[in-house]
């Protein structure tokens, strides 16, 4: 079947790449391997119950525009993040509730922390290395680490706020992932839970949704895209079991960590392969947790293993409250056993009643093999400079936005100069 424009995924960047391509006069087909719309954006309920809760990205900041504008054209409410109520610190040795570390660590502990501010604030300047001259962004955070030499307690505080910001294995994966998220407000790890300070309503599986339909383009779910050709006049995409669509131009709006899964042929750059052969490392793991004996607002961190940081942020049925997890797919627990949720729970918020969990593995989803962008420090270069219009074929992920990189925004801001480019070739 020939159609004007194809877009290679359901997710935010494809969405809204099919609008903006709606309004230059062109019409699209989506397609995407898996049976839904949203991508890395996964809205449903607990267990297949109400609430709808998100299985994937969660917040917005207040300066993602697109994604409340888009929100305000279909819909979709911002519902403000419950505020912090109840404070739980684990120093690695033993739970606090008076400060992140005890008094023979506090000098050290300081003095980390006003390292990090000082390097998060060079980073939001534009700066790529620290006063001394020393890298930020080419350096692991484990190396950071030994640079800064942190101690225990202060690397349990450190850890707890990477897992939502760099989400991955520290020796592997750029510094610049923390401090980024640390100079969102004042510097701080701390101070990231300021910048998230909204959810959607209905949720961004709706949003996608509604941005499709907005946009015209017809969309074809289970289309497990094996193979595509970008010749001078079309390009040709073939599924696994040999179904194929042709189109004048082709967006290719899936994560990094699957394009190593589809043959371009030599569609595409040498660095641009390379870097698709690398791909990202994030390894975060997400788990929704249905518990008792806690407070709604509670927020608790550190602890070094298993779960690392958790939130209380909205009340469930029967007294419930349901709080969300982030940890690291690193070997040590397994998500999937109980016995290694409760022990991660127990470790942060030992006055909990774990009722159940659920939660959605990305590493292991074939269409995501990995959560939200986490750069490593060297080996692939996923700057928006390498992933240009090639041939027919442009790429909008959040994975490779020009701004927001790794968030729904990111998606959104990818979106537009794929779209643009595109309608701009043809």
């Amino acid at each position: 079947m020939q159609s004007d424009i194809l877009i290679l995924g359901a997710g935010l960047a494809g969405a809204h790449a099919a609008e903006k391509l709606a309004q230059a006069g062109h019409s699209a087909v989506i397609v995407d391997a898996a049976n839904r719309v949203g991508g890395r954006g996964y809205t449903r309920g607990f267990g297949g119950l109400a609430p709808a809760l998100e299985f994937g990205g969660s917040w917005i900041t207040p300066w993602h525009r697109r994604m409340q504008e888009a929100c305000r054209r279909h819909g979709i409410d911002l519902l403000p993040t419950t505020p912090v109520s109840d404070r739980f610190w684990h120093d690695g040795t033993s739970l606090r509730r008076d400060a992140p570390v005890g008094a023979a660590d506090r000098a050290a502990y300081d003095r980390v922390i006003a390292q990090v501010v000082e390097d998060a604030g060079r980073l939001k300047e534009g700066f790529d290395q620290d006063r001394a001259g020393a890298p930020l962004l080419s350096l692991t955070m484990a190396d950071y680490f030994r640079r800064l030499g942190v101690p225990e307690s202060a690397r349990a505080q450190l850890m707890a706020w990477w897992t939502i910001s760099g989400s991955g294995d520290p020796a592997t994966i750029s510094a610049g992932e923390l401090l980024a998220s640390c100079g969102y407000i004042d510097g701080t790890p701390e101070g990231m839970m300021q910048a998230l300070t909204h959810t959607l309503s209905p949720g961004v599986s709706t949003l996608v949704d509604r941005m499709i339909t907005a946009s015209g383009a017809r969309l074809q779910l289970g289309f497990p895209v094996a193979h595509v050709r970008s010749e001078a006049d079309r390009v040709t995409v073939t599924t696994r079991d040999g179904r194929s669509l042709q189109a004048r131009a082709a967006i290719v709006a899936v994560p990094v960590n699957v394009l190593r899964d589809i043959d371009f042929g030599d569609g595409l750059t040498a660095p641009q392969q390379q870097a698709a052969d690398r791909g990202h490392d994030g390894r975060a793991v997400k788990l929704w947790l249905r518990v008792k004996g806690v407070r709604q607002g509670t927020l608790a961190t550190g602890g070094l293993s298993g779960l690392q940081w958790l939130f209380a942020p909205y009340s469930a049925q029967d007294d419930a409250i349901l709080v969300v997890g982030f940890g690291l797919d690193d070997g040590s627990w397994n998500p999937h056993r109980r016995q290694d949720v409760a022990a991660a729970l127990a470790h942060l918020l030992p006055q909990a009643e774990l009722l159940g969990w659920d939660w959605h593995d990305w590493c292991a989803d074939p269409f995501a093999r990995g959560t939200w962008l986490s750069t490593p420090a060297t080996g692939a270069d996923l700057s928006p400079e390498n992933w240009g219009v090639t041939g027919r074929l442009a790429f909008a992920t959040s994975d490779l936005a020009p701004e927001a990189a790794g968030w729904f925004e990111g998606a959104m801001s990818s979106g537009e100069p794929a779209a643009a480019a595109i309608a701009a070739k043809l």
